[in-house]
């Protein structure tokens, strides 16, 4: 047989030195991934997880606990052909079985559809259809957004706000869910079990006390634990009893001294002991601010890079100032909310979205959140004889 020509040679093998994470990802059929004893779905998750975790290299644990860079964010990483095109992903383990999560920032429809060519439904803020009190409404909403998901090939969600309405002027109250706890937190939760439903992992966040945009990176809330397990972390708690969502993203702002992604009290003593979530807490985007630190607090998974969570994490675990029990927790976490969501049981095949349909539900949605008060029995204190004037206020006032 003649040999290739030298200088083909040499192409080839540069091609297989700077690719090697591609080929290592490279899919494998449903044949071969049935024969793994873990892909027996009459176990539970937490089994399932705990079996793949045998399995596992040190750096095939790590590469479980971070993003690998999103589109416009910095310079692009190696893997990043790997991507769907939306706000990051997180590796997998091929070899396993383990499929990579692809995250969409899908807030109120999967975002950034025309930049990749695709379509997806616009629909009212979130604000709006929580106006609605309609938890059908709710529950419709995040099922269009699931299914939307997948058919554009995405498995994990970034939506789920719940932060109250404190603020105003807060540039991202469209994407909460109103000043109420109880209302929010109902509204929310309903959103996610129904999104959850289609097979992708939801996201509850940002957690927590995110009320405003204005020094997002640097302010800090000081407010003691009653009020706050009274009215902010009442909506998350609410939300993740009614959704079960299979994760939580812990949000920018500092909270009493230290920052909410490495804020044990908030990361570790409520949510993970007294709330018992099961799922992995991820950082926004950007904010996570040490190695050792977070992890100890209970910060699972760091977005979109590996700043700290990469080889700092590495290091840290062979040095022994990261507990291996503690890496192995955070990776436990990951694994089993992907076998909890069915993200690895239900693959996504990448399809066409219903447009009419989802024209139909925005449409359904927008006409219940128009909600009209009426003043029956006198329950609000407007008196019609005496009122000479009402102040409207607001961007639409006029």
């Amino acid at each position: 047989m003649q040999q290739p020509p030298q200088p083909f040679l040499a192409m080839l093998a540069l091609v297989l030195s700077v690719t090697p994470a591609i080929a290592q990802h490279s899919h494998q059929t449903s044949s071969e991934t049935a024969k793994f004893p873990w892909m027996d779905t009459s176990l539970s998750p937490d089994t399932r997880a705990d079996m793949v975790m045998k399995e596992l290299t040190l750096e095939e644990k790590i590469g479980l606990l971070h993003g690998q860079g999103m589109p416009g964010w910095g310079k692009p990483g190696p893997n990043a052909t790997l991507g769907n095109g939306g706000a990051g992903f997180v590796l997998g383990v091929p070899r396993l079985g383990i499929p990579l999560i692809q995250m969409s920032d899908a807030a109120y429809g999967v975002r950034s559809s025309g930049e990749n060519g695709r379509y997806s439904t616009a629909l009212p803020s979130n604000l709006g259809s929580a106006a609605s009190w309609d938890t059908q409404a709710a529950c419709d909403y995040g099922a269009l957004i699931g299914r939307e998901l997948r058919a554009q090939g995405y498995n994990m969600t970034l939506g789920g706000g719940v932060d109250l309405v404190r603020e105003p002027r807060n540039g991202r109250s469209f994407e909460y869910q109103g000043e109420d706890p109880i209302l929010a937190g109902t509204m929310v939760g309903n959103r996610i079990r129904c999104e959850q439903a289609q097979n992708v992992i939801g996201d509850i966040k940002h957690y927590a006390l995110n009320d405003q945009e204005s020094g997002r990176n640097s302010v800090d809330v000081i407010i003691s634990k009653r009020a706050m397990r009274e009215t902010d972390l009442l909506a998350f708690e609410i939300g993740i009893e009614v959704g079960q969502p299979e994760a939580v993203m812990c949000s920018y702002n500092g909270i009493n001294g230290d920052y909410a992604c490495q804020n044990r009290y908030l990361l570790t003593d409520v949510l993970k002991k007294d709330w018992h979530f099961p799922g992995f807490v991820l950082s926004d985007w950007g904010g996570t601010h040490s190695t050792a630190k977070a992890s100890a607090a209970g910060l699972d998974n760091e977005e979109p890079e590996a700043i700290f969570y990469g080889n700092k994490l590495k290091q840290a675990v062979e040095s022994g100032q990261v507990p291996q029990s503690e890496l192995d927790d955070h990776v436990h976490r990951v694994l089993r909310a992907e076998f909890a969501s069915g993200i690895i049981d239900h693959p996504t095949v990448k399809s066409v979205v219903d447009v009419e349909a989802g024209f139909a539900t925005a449409q359904r949605i927008e006409e219940h959140s128009a909600v009209l008060l009426k003043n029956a029995d006198g329950l609000l204190p407007l008196d019609g004889a005496k009122l000479h004037s009402i102040a409207v206020i607001g961007e639409r006032a006029d």
